[in-house]
């Protein structure tokens, strides 16, 4: 498969094809209970570009090395530790992420995965116009650290 239609492919999986299902209607704010909020104790600053697979993905690709650390700092304790990871949340109409769980993991690492998660709740991403689930997997091989989704 070339590089970019794995990347399509991903883009596809990331938002498991509901943004066909997004209406064109601006989004209003939305409560959450957790990741990151405004200095002014408002919703979060969604960054400046619209709402879509690619969007979704520079978010991620933002904050590959939050990840990588997850990974590398349970290296640097002297773990062997190799797999996937699937995160899965929802991204509000506030642009942040809801829900955040592991879905599925053969790492056999709480450590890592927790660090995974706390990171992953405090992204922001542009609002969508509905609620928008996302399943993201994320490849881990000690030889090649942590691959790019």
């Amino acid at each position: 498969m070339s590089r970019a239609a794995a990347r399509a492919a991903l883009l596809a999986a990331l938002v498991g094809g509901s943004l066909a299902l997004a209406r064109a209607e601006p989004p209003g704010p939305a409560p959450r209970g957790e990741g990151p909020e405004a200095a002014d104790g408002g919703p979060p600053a969604a960054p400046a570009m619209p709402f879509g697979p690619g969007s979704v993905w520079a978010v991620v690709q933002e904050h590959q090395a939050e990840l990588t650390a997850c990974y590398e700092q349970r290296l640097a304790e002297g773990k062997s530790v190799r797999g996937e990871v699937v995160l899965s949340f929802v991204i509000g109409r506030d642009g942040v992420p809801a829900k955040a769980r592991v879905k599925k993991s053969t790492l056999a690492d709480a450590a890592v995965e927790t660090c995974l998660l706390r990171a992953a709740r405090t992204w922001v991403f542009p609002r969508p116009s509905a609620d928008q689930p996302v399943d993201l997997p994320l490849h881990f091989d000690e030889a090649r650290r942590q691959e790019k989704p």
